[in-house]
């Protein structure tokens, strides 16, 4: 079974971080619905307390209302004038009549009290005369719920009664005498046009009822004034609530969200109902509104994340991916890099890393490269001049033992010049035979070339002359065999062809903290076009031609022990002399040779061997 662990680390980067995305995102989502549905609940709880302020304040509005009324009736049933008609039975219905005409009490009340829509007198008296405002309570009144409660009471109450086609909500006062006899009721109407002012407002629908729910104002097309709302609530009389309605029988609760506010008035069981109904299109659709809101915001905010976190992923890929291709290219050994990578950050660093890491590598090739190239070339080049040197050679020992015998046999016949020439020959051969894989004395260099003038100045007497001149030490260590090459080709190429006054000169000096040896013949010079071919051979180290083998054979030496700064430099003019200069350092590391891919001992047995 994979490890959930290992598989997620086995999983491609871009990946991870989408994964990462999802594992941020969801616990944001369901915390973002947890508050949501939250949120949806106080917004319920906001509506429902807003409707229940509003019933409240209906409520208060409303109370304000009845108590004017009620305040007017009072006044109303305390004037000296309706007392007076309640106190005399007048016989004469001029005597009504007069009264009628002198007392207007009524209709200044009415002026003074727009909440008052009439007030009407029902009296029960023999021979009553009635008018506007005054009547008679005949049998049709008497019959009445309204005016046999008030009588049975003796309280005022507050009823919906039917006046005129229409329901309005009346204070039905009961009237009696100085002593104390019911005499009829004063009906006390409220002005409807309160009403509207009072529920005044879009949002909701308000429905005023009384008593056990006898509606007297509906601002719902649905419920009829007059009507009565079925209700399971149990009314408190005495005190004053307001609460959401909870009764599915009822009307308004399926019109809307409905909140019922009730008060007593004054404590006198004449108890008033406010309904106020907020449409569940209305009262949902702002609950849905800001539901929805927050969910396109949430919807938004995810995708919003999502698509960040899709496009930082792909581009922070798209630098993984072309880094790793980069490196992949670097261990397939192509260490040719694309464009760069843009920005400053670690992938960034990473890349310029792997370029100077790559750039080491490619350096350190080509160094390789180079010597080995450099190597095989110098392996090439003493194998070549190794065999070249012993080419030259048959057999020094047998040469040298013969030129001994010679000598000795020259010496025993009385030629003693003779004798010397072969012994300054066999001498120029031993040290010939000598020579090995390490430096020489400068002392021993000059000595083996002096040996070799000798010679020739024997072969050509008044001929040719030479001098010697030294200014550095003796024993300044210098590569065997590279002045009496120079000298043989002063003789050879310089004075040979020259009839007489010929002359070599070797001088041996500093210069510019160099070691400077200088070869010069008075001899006929070096024709251009020879010279122009003897400098590209020793520019390109070329021996294979077979013609100027000792100077570009020095000239290679040279430049293989000491470096390409040094080596011959060759000065000439027609008809005046040559001058070769050999350019060396002043220090010279007398180990050069030893740590040379292959010593000339090991080249020379191994060309021996392939010889024979």
């Amino acid at each position: 079974m994979i490890n959930p662990i290992q598989k997620l680390l086995n999983t491609k980067f871009r990946n991870k971080l989408i994964f990462m995305c999802i594992t941020a995102v969801v616990p944001v989502t369901l915390a973002g619905v947890f508050l949501l549905y939250n949120l949806a609940d106080t917004i319920r709880v906001n509506a429902v307390n807003e409707s229940i302020s509003t019933a409240n304040s209906l409520k208060a509005r409303l109370n304000d209302v009845i108590l004017t009324v009620s305040n007017v009736s009072e006044r109303v049933m305390q004037n000296d004038n309706i007392k007076e008609l309640l106190d005399n039975n007048f016989i004469n219905p001029d005597e009504y009549y007069n009264y009628y005409i002198q007392n207007q009490v009524i209709p200044e009340f009415l002026d003074a009290y727009p909440q008052v829509e009439n007030i009407t007198f029902y009296i029960d008296m023999e021979n009553f005369i009635s008018n506007a405002n005054f009547k008679s309570a005949n049998e049709t009144v008497y019959n009445t719920y309204w005016y046999r409660e008030v009588m049975e009471s003796g309280t005022a109450r507050w009823q919906v009664i039917h006046l005129n086609d229409e329901y309005r909500l009346c204070r039905i006062s009961p009237l009696t005498n100085s002593e104390g006899t019911f005499c009829g009721a004063m009906v006390s109407s409220v002005n409807p046009n309160v009403y509207s002012e009072l529920s005044n407002n879009a949002d909701y629908s308000v429905v005023f009822s009384v008593s056990q729910g006898v509606v007297f104002y509906s601002g719902i097309p649905d419920i009829a004034e007059g009507s009565v709302i079925a209700s399971d609530e149990s009314f408190n009389y005495g005190i004053s609530d307001s609460k959401p309605l909870d009764d599915e029988t009822n009307k308004l609760d399926k019109i809307g969200h409905t909140v019922v506010s009730y008060f007593d008035y004054g404590n006198t069981g004449n108890l008033f109902q406010i309904y106020v109904v907020k449409p569940y299109s209305l009262f949902n659709d702002e609950i849905n509104r800001v539901i929805y809101m927050y969910i396109w915001y949430i919807f938004l905010c995810i995708v919003l994340s999502v698509l960040i976190t899709v496009l930082f992923s792909s581009m922070f890929s798209r630098r993984i991916q072309f880094l790793k291709n980069q490196m992949h290219k670097v261990t397939a050994g192509s260490f040719v890099l694309d464009e760069e990578i843009r920005g400053t950050d670690e992938i960034f660093e990473l890349y310029q890393d792997l370029k100077k890491m790559v750039d080491s590598m490619q350096t350190l090739i080509n160094d390789a490269y180079k010597s080995k190239i450099q190597s095989e070339s110098f392996k090439l080049n003493q194998v070549e001049a190794e065999f070249k040197a012993l080419a030259s050679q048959i057999n020094p020992h047998f040469l040298y033992n013969t030129l001994e015998t010679i000598r000795m046999k020259a010496y025993c016949n009385n030629d003693k010049e003779t004798a010397d020439l072969v012994k300054k020959l066999g001498k120029f051969m031993r040290r010939c035979l000598e020579v090995k894989d390490g430096m020489v004395t400068l002392e021993s260099e000059l000595e083996f070339t002096k040996s070799y003038l000798e010679l020739q100045a024997a072969r050509f007497g008044d001929r040719a002359s030479y001098s010697i001149y030294c200014e550095v030490s003796r024993s300044y260590k210098i590569l065997p065999l590279i002045i009496q090459p120079i000298v043989e080709n002063a003789f050879v190429h310089g004075i040979e062809g020259e009839k007489s006054n010929g002359k070599i000169d070797i001088k041996v000096f500093y210069r510019s903290g160099l070691v400077m040896i200088e070869v010069s013949d008075n001899g006929q010079g070096i024709p251009p076009d020879k010279l122009r071919e003897l400098l590209a051979k020793l520019e390109k180290n070329d021996t294979s031609s077979g013609k100027s083998i000792g100077l570009t054979n020095v000239n290679k030496r040279i430049k293989m022990y000491h470096g390409e700064q040094y080596g011959l430099t060759v000065e000439t003019a027609l008809g005046r002399g040559t001058t070769i200069r050999i350019t060396l350092p002043k220090v010279v590391d007398e180990n050069v040779m030893k740590r040379l891919p292959e010593k000339y001992s090991e080249i020379s047995e191994n060309i021996s061997s392939k010889r024979l």
